[in-house]
């Protein structure tokens, strides 16, 4: 089976615009998963204080940490993007779980961005069904749209944000922690729930 944008440049090809597919194509690229968006603190600061090889040094141990922790809790999907990464879950249960454990180990390793600072990390987590393209751009949809939006624009350093859907449908026992806000930007207007991780 072609990938989902081969599959859509050959009905466009075909004078057959995707949209008269809709069913068809989410039939069979549509996924429904928890999405999870991680991006790092302070990454042009840094590299321009203390240089791109120090903070290259810190993110590939991040790397290997944070990966180690999405394979422990089930990922269906991994990939990293510069200092992003992308993971994805059956259930949003499992990538809460992933993300608190996230910034435990972060803390716990030590790592830092410069001599006073510690290595933190910003997560964003969506869940709800997506158009899956099995090559690297990923999964496409509204959640995760509002997972990139909290974890790369809206997150601070140590937080995790998850959107309304995650928490409707994660353990009550898991969001205890969870405080409600209003996400309001770029014409984006949504509920959102966040967790400081407080070492």
């Amino acid at each position: 089976m072609p990938n989902l944008f081969d599959h859509l440049d050959e009905l466009i090809k075909s004078d057959i615009h995707p949209t008269e597919r809709e069913e068809e194509i989410w039939a069979r690229y549509g996924k429904r998963v928890a999405v999870m968006v991680i991006d790092s603190s302070g990454f042009s600061r840094v590299t321009e204080q203390h240089g791109i090889l120090h903070f290259l040094c810190q993110l590939m141990i991040m790397r290997r940490l944070i990966r180690d922790v999405c394979q422990s809790h089930h990922s269906q999907d991994f990939r990293f993007e510069a200092d992003n990464v992308y993971a994805t879950f059956a259930h949003p249960d499992e990538a809460i779980k992933a993300a608190l454990i996230i910034h435990e180990e972060v803390e716990r390793k030590r790592l830092m961005l410069t001599p006073a600072e510690p290595f933190r990390v910003c997560i964003g987590i969506g869940y709800g069904d997506l158009l899956h393209s099995e090559t690297l751009e990923g999964y496409f949809g509204t959640e995760m749209n509002l997972a990139s939006k909290l974890g790369e624009d809206t997150a601070r350093s140590g937080e995790t944000l998850i959107t309304e859907a995650v928490f409707q449908h994660a353990d009550p026992g898991l969001l205890t922690a969870f405080t409600g806000h209003r996400l309001k930007t770029a014409g984006i207007e949504a509920t959102y729930h966040r967790h400081l991780f407080k070492p």
